[in-house]
């Protein structure tokens, strides 16, 4: 055999070895695929296969923006989860991951490039806060958290209802508290809300973004997700998942994060989206009030409830009457010429006031002159009003006031008079009311300041009767078709009844808070909403109660007395017999 011919034959062997080496290297890729995509096809049993739930609350919710686009990926991703997890968080995490052979969900954690913990340490990749709550109409505002616990692995005892979950909230408990067979478990929020409402005293627990109006939220051991001082830390209807990355896919964690935080869905209840505010009845700080604060201190009024108004985001004050440096103390019982002097403001700054309602039937009672210096000292002082002005177009401005992105639109008019209080052409005053004028000015604040929430109040005629006058209870609900979110009576010296119109909450009256009527138990009592607004959308209303001291200084209600005040107000409300 020549060389040549030695030659030939090598090449022909090299040429069939590496054509059996292909063979092989394409029957072991095909062996190593098939069982991820096997998996892919058929869910693992511990895997919940349900459909994405959509949670839909008693009104409607405003859509998230899609901010960000996944980035591609060039291999499949095994995320391994501790169990069966909320509808919200699955099709978060499902939208992340490309679907492909090898691309699954799975609870086994040796296999999966990424895993989710209930421990871990640092932030959490995700955050879900749930909310104990009650319809609107119960007088408690508190559930231990024991019995929450106890509804859910033992069931309800004589007189009580099942806990009413809806399904995300049934899966973020199974994984904090292991399942359960003991609860009714309804589709939705709406769901829940509708059960609770037909079962007085009922409890449920829901997703703290989807708390609507009518349902009352409860804190857990003087921990309120609603309010802008909750601790999270200390509060145990949190459910946080922690990512757990091994080594070398860093890279592919911080995919998942980047995705997580830009579509919103890290957390359910983002401080910087949530905003509390309150707002108070009547403030008259005249006559014997005054009185008391030349003896007792221009901070006197506000000593006791200071703090808990001045924590909120926003605090209203409605101030019917004008402050003059003029203004003589004039403690005469039946004295109806009334006014402050500048020094008492110290109470109002003191609650924390931030904006403030003109709308009193006072406002004019030491002449134009004396209101215009007034409508001076709140620009000097920095104060924005509303609900009266310099002049009759001066007083129909809206303010708009924006607070951790939450745009909200203050209305207000006077709709009793007397006439010389009301603005004109060319006199100042409160804004006059009409049914028709303020359907208008609200449809043009929505069409020009793209509010989120368009608010309302209105003086109206003065009422001693917790059940509100026939006329009110005919505009006040027209109102809220009309486009307003929220409508709150501020001429009342007593507490009166509340509503709700298609998701909207009607307050008819507050009471007093700083005035001197204290010649009955009605007169003395107040109520103060403190409202939490979250991501642009009213999520829920707590009533504070209180009771005035003094003649001048309201202190917060005991527990006899608050339950006393509310379920009068409720069965003005005709929800409690």
């Amino acid at each position: 055999m020549n060389l040549l011919d030695r030659r030939h034959r090598l090449l022909w062997a090299l040429s069939a070895l590496l054509i059996l080496l292909g063979s092989l290297l394409v029957w072991w890729s095909w062996q190593a695929v098939r069982p991820a995509a096997s998996e892919a096809r058929q869910p693992s049993p511990d895997v919940d296969p349900r459909p994405v739930a959509s949670a839909t609350a008693l009104v409607a919710v405003r859509p998230t923006a899609v901010v960000t686009a996944t980035r591609p990926r060039t291999h499949a991703v095994r995320l391994a989860v501790p169990g069966v997890l909320p509808g919200d968080i699955r099709s978060g995490l499902q939208t992340w991951m490309q679907p492909g052979p090898g691309t699954a969900i799975i609870t086994d954690t040796k296999p999966a490039d990424l895993a989710l913990a209930m421990e871990g340490s640092g932030e959490p990749l995700i955050e879900r806060v749930y909310v104990p709550v009650a319809r609107f109409a119960e007088v408690a505002d508190a559930v231990p958290a024991a019995s929450l616990l106890a509804l859910w692995r033992s069931g309800p005892g004589e007189d009580e209802a099942r806990l009413a979950v809806d399904e995300d909230t049934a899966a973020a408990l199974a994984l904090l508290w292991g399942p359960s067979d003991q609860v009714e478990v309804f589709p939705d929020v709406a769901a829940v809300g509708t059960a609770l409402w037909q079962t007085p005293g009922r409890l449920g627990i829901v997703p703290f973004d989807q708390l609507v109006p009518e349902l009352k939220a409860l804190s857990i051991n003087g921990n309120d997700p609603t309010d802008n001082q909750f601790q999270p830390d200390d509060y145990p209807l949190v459910l946080r998942l922690f990512l757990e990355v091994p080594a070398g896919l860093d890279s592919l964690a911080r995919d998942l994060q980047d995705h997580i935080v830009g579509e919103g869905q890290h957390t359910n209840r983002d401080p910087g989206k949530l905003t509390t505010l309150v707002m108070t009845g009547v403030t008259a700080m005249s006559r014997t009030t005054a009185l008391r604060m030349e003896q007792m201190g221009y901070d006197y009024p506000a000593a006791v409830i200071s703090s808990t108004l001045a924590a909120a985001d926003l605090t209203h004050i409605s101030n019917e009457v004008p402050f003059t440096p003029d203004c003589q103390v004039d403690a005469t019982e039946n004295n109806l010429t009334l006014c402050s002097r500048p020094e008492y403001l110290q109470s109002m700054r003191d609650v924390g006031v931030d904006l403030v309602g003109l709308t009193g039937n006072h406002l004019n009672d030491f002449g134009p002159e004396a209101t215009l210096w007034s409508l001076q000292f709140y620009q000097d002082e920095a104060l924005p009003i509303y609900g009266g002005g310099a002049d009759l177009e001066d007083s129909w401005k809206p303010l708009l006031v924006e607070h951790n992105g939450n745009r909200l639109v203050f209305l207000g008019a006077n709709s009793f008079g007397p006439d010389y209080a009301l603005a004109g052409p060319d006199y100042p005053g409160s804004t006059p009311y009409t049914l028709e004028a303020m359907t208008e000015a609200i449809a043009s604040a929505r069409q020009e300041l793209d509010p989120d929430l368009v608010l309302v109040e209105l003086q109206w005629e003065e009422s001693y009767d917790t059940v509100p006058l026939l006329t009110q209870r005919e505009d006040f609900p027209k109102l809220r078709e009309a486009g307003a979110d929220l409508v709150t009576g501020v001429q009342s010296h007593v507490p009166q009844a509340v509503g709700f119109e298609d998701g909207g909450l009607i307050l008819y009256g507050l009471g007093n808070l700083f005035f001197d009527q204290m010649w009955s138990q009605w007169t003395r009592e107040g109520l103060i909403p403190r409202h939490t607004i979250y991501d642009g959308r009213h999520l829920s209303t707590k009533l504070m109660t209180t009771i005035l001291e003094d003649f001048a200084q309201p202190r917060w209600a005991t527990e006899e007395e608050r339950a006393a005040i509310l379920e009068r107000v409720f069965a003005a409300s005709g929800w409690w017999e």
